[in-house]
């Protein structure tokens, strides 16, 4: 029975994420994820972060992919890199699976939270339509959209946890947490989240509720002190298994905690995490645009779904009214979760990035559809009510899908902008056919593209250096390609550029006698350039200068 619902939301989705499923461009963090995956395949030296790895049978395995990303997406790609080739289409369609077990798993926690498999269904079918699940599907792999999953698997289990009064439900619930914060650290706000909305929509008194949550911990014996410290050492053993690799790559690099410990106060990208009301009115700012779509400018346009937000405001006042009604706050637990989220995320290792938001993406289809279903429950004397609730439901379904498909019409005009340009396979088929000696990646966002589109044959050295103001490094990598007609040097185009090089590097070569000389010039479908092949030669001997 639950397979034939889920049909028509699944047939919606997979026609929506399927169609032109190489575009956009290939992404940097897409690649960089999956390229491991790709040498682990080919059987050759693996790269792997900070050279941090687990041997086994005589092979290397990466433990993470960056100090705050672990490496699920890594092996979780494996299986459809191996059917599918090394494709772009074989990494997107591991992330589309990925998208429809999230769909699943949101259909089985709404029908069991709101005791109605209509509202299940309702959630799934929002997701289904929606340009940002849709989209975020597609490139999962970019946002850490698993994220999603994990955390709906988590709050079902120990939604089962609480219901039942089973204690392995609580287990595989506290293993999920773990796998959620191996999978991207940031799920700490949705772990804090969960709970910080169980105890205060749950009852009344959130002690009380708290002392009937360790109550099942030791039942049917009554609580004791030595049970719960036994119950709460297995449930953090839990969680330990779930994040293993990130302690044990913590252990061989300590990555983790330097980076939150160097990002503390002002992040990596200059975001001061002491500005708590000024970040959280910027992250209420990006939630109202992703309940809209109205962030999915690289696809080619931007377009707004202005039905979402009032629809989410709408069922935001209708549940509050029911709790109120009710004298609980039950209904409200769905938007406690996105608002606890919403308020951790105010702090950052990183940026203040929309993307983060992938982790909470499907909870907004929940709190509509649940609350959807309970006013339904309340009003079902009212056919005309019931009536006017299904329009409303058809009307934010089709406003949601003309959006997907206005997003997908620009996109296939645009074929994806910036970092997301379809250019960068341009790129890599003339350096497939071009490269016969060293390439090197003057700027962020192409040696992982470059290497996963050519399957390994095209390897560009990074040496632009993670840090904005030391250019030591860059020199030091950089020197030994400095001679005439031999290094590919690979950029981006001037307005593009994040890593600014391209001073230091004249600096280097102009003293040898050489210039540049542009190779080849790569461009989105618009007509602009976008990214650059150059080479060094003898000075005034250069055909086609940069400007």
């Amino acid at each position: 029975m639950l397979r034939l619902r889920l049909l028509l939301p699944a047939f919606l989705f997979l026609s929506l994420s399927l169609y032109q499923l190489n575009l956009p461009g290939l992404h940097y963090d897409e690649a960089f994820e999956v390229v491991p995956a790709m040498q682990l395949l080919q059987g050759g030296p693996v790269h792997a972060f900070r050279d941090s790895t687990l041997t086994l049978f005589g092979r290397t395995f990466p433990l993470t992919t960056q100090d705050y990303i672990g490496a699920l997406n890594t092996y979780g790609s494996l299986p459809f890199l191996a059917l599918g080739g090394i494709r772009v289409v074989s990494l997107r369609a591991y992330s589309i699976f990925v998208g429809l077990v999230t769909l699943g798993l949101v259909y089985g926690f709404t029908a069991e939270w709101s005791r109605s498999p209509g509202a299940g269904l309702a959630a799934a079918m929002l997701l289904a339509v929606n340009p940002t699940f849709v989209f975020w599907s597609r490139q999962g792999i970019f946002v850490t959209a698993l994220t999603a999953a994990i955390g709906v698997a988590a709050a079902w289990s120990w939604l089962r946890w609480r219901r039942t009064g089973r204690y392995r439900w609580a287990l595989v619930g506290a293993f999920l947490f773990g796998l959620g914060v191996y999978a991207k650290l940031l799920f700490v706000w949705l772990i804090v989240a969960l709970g910080g909305a169980f105890l205060l929509t749950a009852d009344r008194r959130p002690l009380a509720t708290a002392r009937r949550a360790l109550a099942t911990l030791t039942a049917p014996r009554p609580p004791a002190p030595a049970i719960l410290l036994r119950r709460g050492g297995e449930l953090l053993a839990a969680v330990a298994l779930g994040c293993w690799p990130l302690i044990v790559y913590n252990l061989q690099t300590g990555g983790t905690l330097k980076s939150i410990g160097r990002n503390a106060a002002t992040s990596y990208y200059g975001v001061d995490n002491t500005a708590v009301l000024h970040n959280l009115a910027a992250r209420m700012e990006q939630f109202v645009i992703l309940l809209s779509g109205g962030h999915l400018w690289y696809l080619g346009g931007v377009y707004t779904n202005p039905v979402a937000p009032f629809a989410f405001g709408l069922a935001l006042a209708a549940a509050g009214w029911l709790a109120w009604r009710s004298k609980r706050p039950l209904p409200l637990f769905p938007f406690a979760v996105i608002a606890f989220v919403i308020a951790a995320s105010v702090v950052t290792v990183s940026a203040l990035w929309v993307t983060h938001f992938a982790v909470l993406m499907v909870w907004p289809a929940i709190a509509i559809a649940v609350t959807g279903a309970e006013v339904a429950r309340r009003l079902r004397p009212s056919r005309s009510a019931r009536t006017a609730l299904l329009l409303a439901l058809a009307l934010l379904l089709a406003t949601e899908g003309w959006t997907t498909v206005r997003y997908h019409r620009a996109l296939t005009v645009s074929g994806g902008l910036s970092d997301h340009s379809d250019a960068i396979y341009d790129m890599a088929d003339w350096l497939n056919r071009n490269a016969r000696g060293p390439v090197v990646a003057m700027d962020w966002g192409l040696a992982a593209p470059i290497t996963y589109l050519t399957a390994g044959r095209v390897t560009p050295i990074e040496v632009f250096g993670y840090d904005w103001g030391d250019v030591t490094p860059f020199e030091r990598i950089v020197r030994p390609h400095l001679t005439a007609r031999r290094t590919l040097f690979l950029w981006r185009a001037p307005e593009e550029t994040i890593f600014h090089r391209s001073e230091e590097f004249q600096a280097m070569y102009r003293p040898l006698n050489l210039e540049e000389d542009i190779l080849a010039a790569f461009y989105e479908r618009s007509g602009r350039p976008v990214l650059g092949v150059t080479i060094l030669v003898p000075q005034g001997t250069a055909r086609n200068r940069p400007q």
